[in-house]
Protein backbone atom coordinates (compact mmCIF):
# COMPACT_ATOMS: atom_id res chain seq x y z
CA UNK A 1 0.00 0.00 0.00
CA UNK A 2 2.87 2.37 0.81
CA UNK A 3 4.30 2.00 -2.69
CA UNK A 4 0.84 2.46 -4.23
CA UNK A 5 0.32 5.69 -2.29
CA UNK A 6 3.74 6.91 -3.34
CA UNK A 7 2.93 6.30 -7.01
CA UNK A 8 -0.46 7.93 -6.50
CA UNK A 9 1.27 11.02 -5.09
CA UNK A 10 3.67 11.19 -8.03
CA UNK A 11 0.67 11.09 -10.38
CA UNK A 12 -0.79 14.03 -8.47
CA UNK A 13 2.49 15.92 -8.96
CA UNK A 14 2.16 15.63 -12.74
CA UNK A 15 -1.36 17.05 -12.51
CA UNK A 16 -0.68 20.03 -10.26
CA UNK A 17 2.65 21.26 -11.64
CA UNK A 18 1.41 22.57 -15.04
CA UNK A 19 -1.32 24.84 -13.59
CA UNK A 20 1.04 25.98 -10.85
CA UNK A 21 3.60 27.08 -13.46
CA UNK A 22 0.93 29.25 -15.07
CA UNK A 23 0.01 31.14 -11.91
CA UNK A 24 3.29 31.14 -10.00
CA UNK A 25 4.47 34.73 -9.71
CA UNK A 26 7.46 34.45 -7.39
CA UNK A 27 9.42 32.39 -9.88
CA UNK A 28 8.84 34.97 -12.59
CA UNK A 29 10.54 37.53 -10.37
CA UNK A 30 13.61 35.64 -9.11
CA UNK A 31 15.96 32.98 -10.41
CA UNK A 32 15.27 29.55 -8.89
CA UNK A 33 18.33 27.59 -7.71
CA UNK A 34 17.63 23.88 -7.03
CA UNK A 35 18.75 22.64 -3.62
CA UNK A 36 19.55 19.26 -2.16
CA UNK A 37 16.17 18.05 -1.00
CA UNK A 38 13.74 18.17 1.90
CA UNK A 39 16.39 17.12 4.44
CA UNK A 40 18.38 20.32 3.87
CA UNK A 41 17.47 22.56 6.80
CA UNK A 42 19.80 25.54 6.25
CA UNK A 43 22.06 27.09 3.63
CA UNK A 44 25.25 29.19 3.85
CA UNK A 45 25.63 31.96 1.30
CA UNK A 46 27.62 35.13 0.74
CA UNK A 47 26.27 38.68 0.70
CA UNK A 48 28.77 40.87 -1.14
CA UNK A 49 29.55 44.38 0.06
CA UNK A 50 30.45 47.43 -2.02
CA UNK A 51 34.01 47.90 -3.35
CA UNK A 52 35.83 51.17 -3.84
CA UNK A 53 36.28 52.81 -7.25
CA UNK A 54 38.72 51.43 -9.85
CA UNK A 55 41.80 53.46 -10.81
CA UNK A 56 42.88 54.79 -14.19
CA UNK A 57 46.62 55.16 -14.88
CA UNK A 58 49.39 54.20 -17.33
CA UNK A 59 51.13 51.89 -14.86
CA UNK A 60 49.98 49.62 -12.07
CA UNK A 61 50.60 50.95 -8.59
CA UNK A 62 49.73 50.17 -5.02
CA UNK A 63 46.70 51.55 -3.24
CA UNK A 64 43.91 50.07 -5.36
CA UNK A 65 43.26 46.85 -3.54
CA UNK A 66 40.20 46.04 -1.48
CA UNK A 67 39.93 43.26 1.01
CA UNK A 68 36.80 41.56 -0.22
CA UNK A 69 34.18 42.51 2.32
CA UNK A 70 31.35 40.05 2.54
CA UNK A 71 28.87 38.77 5.04
CA UNK A 72 28.63 35.01 5.40
CA UNK A 73 24.95 34.39 5.99
CA UNK A 74 23.25 31.24 7.17
CA UNK A 75 19.54 31.01 6.50
CA UNK A 76 17.21 28.39 7.85
CA UNK A 77 15.11 26.89 5.07
CA UNK A 78 11.41 27.11 5.93
CA UNK A 79 8.79 24.61 4.86
CA UNK A 80 5.59 25.72 3.17
CA UNK A 81 2.79 23.19 3.40
CA UNK A 82 -0.95 22.57 3.38
CA UNK A 83 -2.64 19.46 4.78
CA UNK A 84 -6.08 18.14 3.90
CA UNK A 85 -8.21 15.09 4.59
CA UNK A 86 -10.72 13.30 2.39
CA UNK A 87 -13.63 11.43 3.93
CA UNK A 88 -13.32 7.93 2.47
CA UNK A 89 -17.05 7.35 1.87
CA UNK A 90 -17.57 10.70 0.19
CA UNK A 91 -14.35 10.13 -1.73
CA UNK A 92 -15.59 6.79 -3.10
CA UNK A 93 -18.96 8.30 -3.97
CA UNK A 94 -17.37 11.13 -5.95
CA UNK A 95 -15.05 8.76 -7.78
CA UNK A 96 -17.98 6.59 -8.88
CA UNK A 97 -19.57 9.72 -10.34
CA UNK A 98 -16.43 10.39 -12.34
CA UNK A 99 -15.14 13.36 -10.36
CA UNK A 100 -11.37 13.68 -10.21
CA UNK A 101 -11.53 14.52 -6.52
CA UNK A 102 -7.91 13.47 -6.00
CA UNK A 103 -6.44 16.12 -8.28
CA UNK A 104 -8.97 18.75 -7.21
CA UNK A 105 -8.04 18.46 -3.55
CA UNK A 106 -4.32 18.36 -4.27
CA UNK A 107 -4.55 21.36 -6.61
CA UNK A 108 -6.52 23.43 -4.10
CA UNK A 109 -3.83 22.72 -1.49
CA UNK A 110 -1.11 23.49 -4.04
CA UNK A 111 -2.69 26.88 -4.77
CA UNK A 112 -2.49 27.69 -1.05
CA UNK A 113 1.16 26.66 -0.98
CA UNK A 114 1.82 28.80 -4.08
CA UNK A 115 0.20 31.82 -2.41
CA UNK A 116 2.34 31.33 0.70
CA UNK A 117 5.46 31.04 -1.48
CA UNK A 118 4.61 34.34 -3.17
CA UNK A 119 4.25 36.05 0.19
CA UNK A 120 7.50 34.50 1.43
CA UNK A 121 9.50 35.64 -1.61
CA UNK A 122 7.96 39.10 -1.94
CA UNK A 123 7.48 40.03 1.71
CA UNK A 124 9.38 37.49 3.80
CA UNK A 125 8.97 34.79 6.43
CA UNK A 126 6.76 35.98 9.27
CA UNK A 127 4.90 33.80 11.70
CA UNK A 128 2.97 36.68 13.26
CA UNK A 129 2.39 38.73 10.12
CA UNK A 130 4.42 41.67 11.43
CA UNK A 131 7.97 40.66 12.26
CA UNK A 132 9.97 39.16 9.40
CA UNK A 133 12.50 36.54 10.43
CA UNK A 134 13.78 36.28 6.86
CA UNK A 135 13.08 39.39 4.75
CA UNK A 136 11.58 39.05 1.32
CA UNK A 137 12.24 41.34 -1.62
CA UNK A 138 10.09 44.19 -0.30
CA UNK A 139 11.08 44.03 3.36
CA UNK A 140 14.72 43.44 2.41
CA UNK A 141 14.96 46.18 -0.24
CA UNK A 142 17.99 48.42 0.19
CA UNK A 143 16.24 51.42 -1.35
CA UNK A 144 12.87 53.01 -0.67
CA UNK A 145 11.18 55.53 -2.94
CA UNK A 146 9.10 57.06 -0.16
CA UNK A 147 7.91 60.16 -2.00
CA UNK A 148 4.13 60.41 -2.16
CA UNK A 149 3.16 59.94 -5.78
CA UNK A 150 -0.30 59.55 -7.28
CA UNK A 151 -0.67 56.87 -9.95
CA UNK A 152 -4.16 58.21 -10.61
CA UNK A 153 -2.55 60.90 -12.74
CA UNK A 154 -1.09 59.89 -16.10
CA UNK A 155 2.67 59.66 -15.75
CA UNK A 156 2.61 59.25 -11.99
CA UNK A 157 3.81 55.67 -11.94
CA UNK A 158 6.50 56.51 -14.49
CA UNK A 159 7.71 59.34 -12.25
CA UNK A 160 7.93 56.84 -9.39
CA UNK A 161 9.97 54.41 -11.49
CA UNK A 162 12.38 57.16 -12.55
CA UNK A 163 12.66 58.23 -8.91
CA UNK A 164 13.54 54.66 -7.99
CA UNK A 165 16.13 54.57 -10.78
CA UNK A 166 17.76 57.67 -9.32
CA UNK A 167 18.11 55.95 -5.94
CA UNK A 168 19.56 52.86 -7.61
CA UNK A 169 21.95 54.99 -9.69
CA UNK A 170 23.30 56.52 -6.49
CA UNK A 171 24.26 53.00 -5.39
CA UNK A 172 26.03 52.29 -8.70
CA UNK A 173 23.37 49.86 -9.88
CA UNK A 174 23.53 49.66 -13.72
CA UNK A 175 19.89 50.58 -14.24
CA UNK A 176 20.25 51.02 -17.99
CA UNK A 177 21.85 47.59 -18.45
CA UNK A 178 19.29 45.59 -16.49
CA UNK A 179 15.70 44.67 -17.26
CA UNK A 180 13.23 45.57 -14.54
CA UNK A 181 10.02 44.11 -13.17
CA UNK A 182 7.50 46.29 -11.39
CA UNK A 183 5.25 44.42 -8.95
CA UNK A 184 2.37 46.42 -7.53
CA UNK A 185 -0.29 46.10 -4.87
CA UNK A 186 -3.71 45.37 -6.42
CA UNK A 187 -5.06 48.89 -5.91
CA UNK A 188 -2.02 50.40 -7.62
CA UNK A 189 -1.89 47.85 -10.46
CA UNK A 190 -5.61 48.22 -11.23
CA UNK A 191 -5.27 51.99 -11.43
CA UNK A 192 -2.18 51.85 -13.64
CA UNK A 193 -3.67 49.48 -16.24
CA UNK A 194 -6.61 51.81 -16.84
CA UNK A 195 -4.55 55.01 -16.90
CA UNK A 196 -4.92 57.05 -20.09
CA UNK A 197 -3.89 60.57 -21.07
CA UNK A 198 -6.18 63.27 -22.44
CA UNK A 199 -5.87 61.78 -25.94
CA UNK A 200 -6.89 58.32 -24.76
CA UNK A 201 -3.39 56.87 -24.96
CA UNK A 202 -2.79 54.06 -22.46
CA UNK A 203 0.08 54.48 -20.02
CA UNK A 204 1.06 50.80 -19.80
CA UNK A 205 3.04 50.68 -23.10
CA UNK A 206 5.11 53.67 -21.99
CA UNK A 207 5.65 52.09 -18.58
CA UNK A 208 6.82 48.81 -20.13
CA UNK A 209 9.25 50.68 -22.36
CA UNK A 210 10.62 52.38 -19.25
CA UNK A 211 11.24 48.96 -17.66
CA UNK A 212 13.77 48.12 -20.39
CA UNK A 213 12.31 44.72 -21.28
CA UNK A 214 10.79 43.78 -17.94
CA UNK A 215 7.13 43.36 -17.06
CA UNK A 216 4.44 44.49 -14.62
CA UNK A 217 2.79 42.23 -12.06
CA UNK A 218 0.10 42.40 -9.40
CA UNK A 219 0.47 40.77 -6.00
CA UNK A 220 -1.88 40.59 -3.05
CA UNK A 221 1.19 40.11 -0.85
CA UNK A 222 1.71 43.88 -0.98
CA UNK A 223 -0.26 46.35 1.10
CA UNK A 224 -2.20 49.21 -0.49
CA UNK A 225 -0.03 51.93 -1.98
CA UNK A 226 3.12 49.86 -2.28
CA UNK A 227 5.18 48.39 -5.12
CA UNK A 228 8.61 46.92 -5.83
CA UNK A 229 11.11 47.52 -8.62
CA UNK A 230 13.44 44.53 -9.06
CA UNK A 231 15.77 43.22 -11.78
CA UNK A 232 14.42 40.38 -13.92
CA UNK A 233 15.72 36.87 -13.15
CA UNK A 234 17.81 36.70 -16.33
CA UNK A 235 19.64 39.95 -15.53
CA UNK A 236 19.60 39.99 -11.74
CA UNK A 237 20.31 36.44 -10.58
CA UNK A 238 23.67 37.52 -9.19
CA UNK A 239 21.85 39.86 -6.81
CA UNK A 240 18.90 37.81 -5.60
CA UNK A 241 17.63 34.25 -6.03
CA UNK A 242 15.27 31.69 -4.55
CA UNK A 243 17.02 28.62 -3.19
CA UNK A 244 14.45 25.84 -3.63
CA UNK A 245 15.63 22.83 -1.67
CA UNK A 246 12.36 20.94 -2.25
CA UNK A 247 10.08 21.43 -5.23
CA UNK A 248 6.32 21.27 -4.66
CA UNK A 249 5.57 17.68 -3.68
CA UNK A 250 2.47 15.72 -2.69
CA UNK A 251 2.15 13.07 -0.04
CA UNK A 252 -0.78 10.77 0.78
CA UNK A 253 -1.42 8.35 3.59
CA UNK A 254 -4.14 6.36 5.32
CA UNK A 255 -5.00 5.40 8.87
CA UNK A 256 -3.35 2.04 9.50
CA UNK A 257 -6.17 1.06 11.88
CA UNK A 258 -8.77 1.38 9.12
CA UNK A 259 -6.96 1.10 5.77
CA UNK A 260 -10.13 0.40 3.78
CA UNK A 261 -12.64 2.75 5.39
CA UNK A 262 -10.56 5.44 7.10
CA UNK A 263 -9.94 8.89 5.65
CA UNK A 264 -7.21 9.69 3.14
CA UNK A 265 -4.70 12.24 4.38
CA UNK A 266 -2.98 14.52 1.90
CA UNK A 267 -0.18 17.04 2.12
CA UNK A 268 1.33 19.43 -0.42
CA UNK A 269 4.66 20.93 0.58
CA UNK A 270 7.85 22.63 -0.56
CA UNK A 271 10.95 24.11 1.09
CA UNK A 272 13.04 27.09 0.06
CA UNK A 273 14.45 30.46 1.05
CA UNK A 274 15.05 33.80 -0.68
CA UNK A 275 18.68 34.96 -0.78
CA UNK A 276 19.27 38.71 -1.20
CA UNK A 277 22.95 39.00 -2.06
CA UNK A 278 22.93 42.75 -2.78
CA UNK A 279 19.94 44.56 -1.37
CA UNK A 280 20.56 47.94 -3.03
CA UNK A 281 19.33 46.54 -6.37
CA UNK A 282 15.84 46.29 -4.90
CA UNK A 283 13.76 49.44 -4.53
CA UNK A 284 10.41 49.44 -2.82
CA UNK A 285 7.84 52.19 -3.32
CA UNK A 286 6.10 52.81 -0.02
CA UNK A 287 4.02 55.95 -0.57
CA UNK A 288 2.00 55.53 -3.78
CA UNK A 289 -1.58 56.77 -3.90
CA UNK A 290 -4.50 56.40 -6.30
CA UNK A 291 -6.04 59.82 -5.71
Amino acid sequence: MTNALYQFSRTMDTKIHPPLRQINKARKLVQVVPGEGFGETSIDWVELQKMSQAMVSYNFSTGNIDTVDFALTNSKIPIVWKDYVLDRRLYETMRRKGADVDASAALDAAYMVNSAEETMVLRGVSRDGTNYEIPGMYEGAGNDYATSKSVGTFGGIQDAVVGAYELLDADDVPTDALKWNLTMAPNIFNKVIQSRNANGQREVPELLDLLNGGNIYKSGAFGSGTALLSPTPDTGSQYVDFYLSQEVFTEHGIDSKHPDTGPIYGRVYEAGVLRIKKNVVLCKMSALTTA
